[in-house]
C-alpha cells in the first residue's frame, strides 16, 4: 500500500457519517493514505463501522478484525421448512408464502429493493419505484398462473413444424403474411410496453413482477414466431399495422389506465387467436395460434381478476375504469375498419380476392364473437359497460 498521501476530495456526507460512528479526526485520510479507496471507506461507513474498530482496523496495518456475525442475529421468522403442496408442480412461489412471509400488506412502504421477509438495513436508498398500493396491480391468480407460464412454455423453432409448409397461392400469402406482420407488431410493443411498467411496481408484490415477466417473455415469443412464418414460406413482411391503439396505450399515466387499455385488446386477440382455425392455412398456423391463444389466456386471467380486486378495493374509481375502456374501444373499432387489419383477415376466412364478400361476412361474425367475448370477460371481473362503443353495439346487433 502506498503511504502518499490522499488528494481525493472527501465528501461532507461521509465526514458527518464518520462523526455519528465516532470516527476520529483524520481517520478517514489515515485509511485513504494506507491505500484504501474512497469506495471502501464508504462501504465501512454504510455498514456501520464505529471508529474504534476502525481504528484497530488500521492499527493492525490492515488486517481483518474478528467478524461479530451480526448478520446471524437479525430478527427474521425462523425454523421455516416450504413444503410442495402439489407434487406434480413441485416447490412453488406459492408454497413459499408460509409465516410472516407471506404477508402481503396492502400498502407497501420500503422503497429499496428489499426482499419481502427479509430485515431491513439501517440506511437504504430509494429505488425510484412508484406503485406502492397493492390494489393497482394485485391478482391472487398470478401465484400460480407464474408456476403455469413457465411449465407450458413453447419453443418457436422446434414445436412448430416449419419444414412442413407447403406453397400457397400468391394473394393468400400476401395475405398471411400481412396478418402475421400486424400480430408480430402488436406483441412486441405490448411486451416492450410491460417492460417500461415493469420497475415501477414495488418489491414487496414479487409474484405481480414475476408474473409479469413471463407475460413480457410470452410476447416476445410470439413477435418472434409470427415474424418466423411471415418469412418462412416465400412470402415477406408486410405493411406496418396501424399504430392508433398503441398511442393510446403509450399514453397511460397510471398501471390501472394502462390495463384497462389493454383488457380491451388483449380480450380481442385472444378471442382471435382461439378462433385461428377459421382462417389458418396449415398445420403450422393452427399450432402458433393455439399456443398464443393458451399464453394470452394466462394474461386474460390475470386482467379479469385485477379489475375485479381494484374495484372491490377502490369501488369510488369503477367510473374512472369506463373513460379508459371508452378511448380503447374507440381506437378498436377504428383500426378494424382499416384495410390494413380488416382485408387480409377477409381473403383468408373467403378463401381469396375474389371471394372478399364471403370473406367479410365471416369476419363479422368472427368481429361479433369478438365483442360478446370481451363484454363477457367484462362480466368477469364485475363491470358492466355504460357506454359500450357504438360500432361494437352495431356489431352485436
Amino acid at each position: 500500500m502506498s503511504d502518499a498521501p490522499t488528494t481525493t476530495e472527501i465528501p461532507q456526507d461521509a465526514r458527518d457519517r464518520a462523526k455519528e460512528l465516532g470516527w476520529e479526526e483524520g481517520l478517514i485520510e489515515l485509511a485513504m493514505s494506507s491505500g484504501h479507496t474512497l469506495q471502501e471507506v464508504w462501504q465501512a461507513l454504510r455498514g456501520g463501522v464505529d471508529g474504534a474498530t476502525a481504528k484497530r482496523f488500521l492499527a493492525g496495518g490492515g488486517q481483518m478484525v474478528r467478524p461479530d456475525f451480526n448478520w446471524m442475529r437479525v430478527p427474521t421468522e425462523w425454523g421455516i421448512r416450504a413444503r410442495a403442496s402439489d407434487k406434480e408442480m413441485g416447490l412453488t412461489i406459492g408454497d413459499l408464502n408460509v409465516g410472516t412471509y407471506g404477508d402481503i400488506p396492502d400498502v407497501w412502504h420500503n422503497r429499496s429493493e428489499i426482499a419481502r421477509g427479509s430485515y431491513p438495513a439501517a440506511v437504504v436508498e430509494d429505488m425510484g419505484y412508484t406503485i406502492f398500493d397493492k390494489a393497482l396491480v394485485w391478482a391472487d391468480c398470478v401465484v400460480p398462473l407464474y408456476e403455469v407460464a413457465i411449465r407450458d412454455r413453447w419453443i418457436s423453432s422446434t414445436d412448430l413444424r416449419w419444414a412442413s409448409l407447403e406453397t400457397l397461392p400468391d394473394e393468400i400469402e400476401k395475405a398471411v403474411c400481412q396478418l402475421m406482420t400486424e400480430q408480430s407488431d402488436r406483441a412486441y410493443f405490448e411486451g416492450a410496453l410491460l417492460s417500461g411498467w415493469l420497475p415501477e411496481i414495488s418489491y414487496g408484490f414479487l409474484e405481480i413482477k414475476l408474473f409479469l415477466s413471463t407475460v413480457i417473455y410470452d410476447l416476445a415469443r410470439h413477435a418472434e414466431a409470427f415474424r418466423k412464418r411471415a418469412l418462412a414460406n416465400g412470402g415477406g413482411l408486410g405493411l406496418q399495422a396501424p399504430t392508433d391503439y398503441s398511442r393510446v396505450a403509450r399514453e397511460a399515466r397510471t398501471y390501472p389506465e394502462l390495463a384497462c387499455i389493454l383488457f380491451v385488446q388483449d380480450s380481442m386477440l385472444l378471442t382471435l387467436f382461439k378462433n385461428g382455425d377459421k382462417f389458418a392455412q396449415n398445420q403450422v398456423e393452427r399450432d402458433l395460434y393455439a399456443y398464443c391463444a393458451r399464453d394470452r389466456q394466462r394474461l386474460m386471467d390475470y386482467h379479469i381478476e385485477r379489475l375485479r380486486h381494484f374495484l372491490f378495493k377502490v369501488p369510488d374509481r369503477r367510473e374512472e375504469q369506463n373513460l379508459y375502456l371508452g378511448k380503447a374501444e374507440g381506437r378498436i373499432v377504428k383500426e378494424w375498419k382499416d384495410p390494413v387489419v380488416n382485408e387480409p383477415l377477409a381473403v383468408l376466412l373467403g378463401g381469396g380476392k375474389d371471394k372478399i364478400e364471403a370473406g367479410q361476412a365471416k369476419l363479422q361474425e368472427l368481429r361479433k364473437l369478438q365483442v360478446e367475448g370481451y363484454v363477457e370477460d367484462l362480466k368477469k371481473a364485475t363491470f358492466f359497460r355504460t357506454h359500450l362503443n357504438a360500432r361494437m353495439q352495431e356489431i352485436l346487433a
